[in-house]
């Protein structure tokens, strides 16, 4: 019988192959819990560990919408005005797409792989929904475990492995709303290979430059029309019979990240830790937190989204929008398009690269394909994100449904 993995503290001292050998070891002692129902810890006590993350907000409210909107710059009036709304087909308030983020984001089963050499990194999140989220639900919920999957990669130094794990959010009458699988990415690295890997990031060539002159007044001219609601749908019924495959879809600006922007995610769908209750979440695993020799004191990893000095103690070279930011952005372009009548399904994103601080984002999208199932007339849209020079940093598959003339 092998030998159980040793202590987490212990790993550096292996040589690569064995090092290996532990890995496959913890990762298949984690799958042998596939298919387990964990709930998260009760809302009253202090979370210990950074990724281990419960309830945020359970109460849906007006407020709460109408500042998950503001958070991703959307002024569509469906989410911020209860007499608009009222006058919708849905008879009051909803909630936009990605909004569950806002009631509990990420999983109990979080930061299980905190081994020295192993880099966490959200890899995007697959989001269901089956009715609509209104203010008034009162939520819980659970995680069911699905597991690593490891991914070949060739020509680099790591291993790739992708844990998935699906949170049920179920209102107070027991009806499942939503279903947010939460994916995230690990990048494994013995250590006999990690210099090499700090020599060939992605990102090791990055340099934050100004944007060219007419990028700002393409930006702003763009934000001045989505203030004045050029290219919403908003009452104006988008049939499904009208939906041509493959037409483009009027992109939405989303500007040059910075620190308002991230603070702005930050206070709608981001846990809260501040000075003992964060020291409750890291005191465990300070290897994991470096400390900050400016100050001598651990930085908790979330720093590396708002200070570019915190985000190079990571490894990277600017700090970094939150992954379910970039997911949030997407949403825009899509409820604008689809207009007050659709609902949106389903939205499987993917995190292809880091959005720093500094880059300028445009999402944009088209009809991929329109068809029906289940009765359900849907329409498929591709969207993306991409920053100034055309690089996609997170993108989508959006399934909405659409009104049938038919109806």
């Amino acid at each position: 019988m092998s030998e159980a993995p040793p202590s987490e503290h212990e790993w550096d001292h292996l040589d690569d192959a064995e090092w290996n050998t532990r890995l496959d070891q913890l990762i298949a002692k984690f799958n042998a819990e596939r298919g387990s129902v964990k709930l998260p810890l009760p809302v009253h006590e202090i979370m210990d560990n950074e990724y281990e993350r419960g309830m945020l907000n359970s109460l849906v409210t007006e407020d709460l919408i109408r500042h998950y909107a503001d958070a991703i710059g959307d002024p569509n009036p469906i989410w911020r005005s209860r007499n608009y709304a009222a006058g919708t087909r849905w008879g009051g308030m909803t909630a936009p797409p990605t909004f569950e983020s806002c009631i509990a984001y990420g999983s109990a089963y979080g930061g299980r792989l905190r081994v020295p050499g192993v880099a966490r990194l959200a890899a995007g999140n697959r989001h269901e929904y089956l009715k609509p989220i209104r203010p008034g639900q009162e939520f819980h919920i659970y995680d069911r475990y699905m597991g690593f999957e490891e991914k070949k990669v060739e020509g680099k130094p790591y291993r790739m492995f992708i844990e998935s794990v699906p949170r049920y959010f179920v209102d107070q009458h027991d009806e499942t709303i939503a279903i947010a699988t939460g994916r995230n990415i690990y990048l494994a690295t013995p250590p006999g290979k990690r210099g090499a890997k700090r020599e060939g990031g992605m990102y090791k060539d990055k340099k934050r430059r100004p944007l060219s002159a007419a990028d700002p007044k393409a930006i702003h001219r763009d934000f001045d029309d989505q203030l004045a609601g050029v290219g919403r749908r908003g009452a104006q019924t988008r049939y499904w019979e009208d939906v041509v495959e493959g037409e483009e879809i009027r992109p939405v600006a989303k500007g040059v990240y910075d620190v308002c922007d991230s603070v702005a995610r930050g206070s709608v769908s981001c846990y809260v830790y501040a000075f003992a209750i964060k020291w409750a979440a890291m005191r465990n695993h300070l290897h994991h937190h470096p400390q900050d020799p400016e100050t001598g004191e651990h930085r908790f990893r979330r720093d590396w989204h708002y200070e570019d000095h915190a985000a190079q103690l990571f490894g990277v070279p600017y700090a970094n929008a939150g992954g379910i930011h970039n997911e949030m952005m997407l949403v825009h372009l899509v409820t604008d398009w689809m207009g007050d009548d659709g609902f949106v399904r389903w939205m499987d994103s993917q995190d292809r690269r880091m959005n720093f601080l500094g880059d300028a984002t445009w999402v944009k999208g088209r009809v991929a394909r329109k068809f029906v199932e289940n009765g359900e007339r849907l329409v498929e849209l591709d969207v993306w994100a991409e920053n100034q020079d055309g690089q996609k940093h997170t993108t989508a598959k959006v399934g909405v449904r659409l009104i049938s003339r038919a109806d």
